[in-house]
């Protein structure tokens, strides 16, 4: 009862007050309606904040980027947010979607939001690495080791679909779903994460081939950024 006096006292004498979660916006709004503050807004005021100590993030980086998770979650769960040592000064901070077409929009919005701040670059969606740069990765799902340039994809094209199965050794029913979740965060790499999601209809993991017959047809996966490129640029 005191809150909803002061609301009303402010409208009627046109006070400002603060009431935790909300804002009164005079210009845009009716008298008596209050407008939640915007998570996005609350997340770049806070980073701007912190930004001098997060620059130290490479001390403890599993402690910096959860604490970067968060405040992450309050905009939605399921954002993921990746960085990178500096270079020439400068942190590329990529802001992800994890793959989740859903929160693709939200990612725009969080990087079209962003405060310009020295030292550093905010990025949209997980970018595409070369293939000199994953000659060098190999990924850890929990116990099994994916490493691209030991890997294949084969194409399953279907008048302007493309689905992709992916080999990599070692998989079975029981890792099936950690060497499916560890491929598609490589695919993110290989290809970009808007066009992984957006470029592919779907994706299969299978184990290796054995024999020389079985492995005929498949394609280099260091190899699919050029080919799923090549795909869409002969549907135009």
């Amino acid at each position: 009862m005191k809150q909803l006096l002061l609301l009303i006292a402010a409208i009627f004498f046109g006070l400002t007050i603060c009431i935790p979660g909300y804002k009164y916006n005079k210009e845009n709004a009716e008298p008596g309606i209050f407008v939640k503050k915007d998570p996005i807004e609350n997340f770049w005021k806070w980073f701007k904040a912190n930004e001098k100590r997060l620059r130290k993030f490479e001390e403890d980086p599993g402690k910096y980027l959860n604490e970067l998770l968060e405040q992450a979650k309050k905009m939605r769960p399921g954002l993921a947010i990746e960085l990178e040592p500096p270079k020439n000064g400068i942190i590329h901070m990529t802001v992800s979607a994890d793959g989740n077409e859903d929160l693709f929009e939200l990612v725009r919005q969080v990087v079209g939001k962003a405060p310009a701040i020295k030292g550093w670059k905010f990025i949209a969606f997980r970018q595409r690495m070369t293939p000199e740069q994953l000659k060098g990765i190999k990924l850890k799902a929990q116990n099994h080791e994916l490493d691209p340039g030991q890997m294949k994809f084969f194409p399953i094209v279907n008048g302007d679909t493309l689905d992709l199965i992916i080999y990599a050794k070692g998989v079975t029913e029981e890792n099936y779903n950690q060497v499916a979740y560890g491929g598609l965060l490589l695919l993110d790499n290989i290809l970009g994460e808007y066009d992984c999601a957006t470029k592919v209809r779907s994706y299969d993991f299978h184990d290796m081939p054995a024999t020389k017959e079985e492995l005929e047809g498949l394609l280099p996966l260091l190899e699919l950024a050029a080919y799923v490129d090549a795909f869409h640029t002969a549907k135009k």
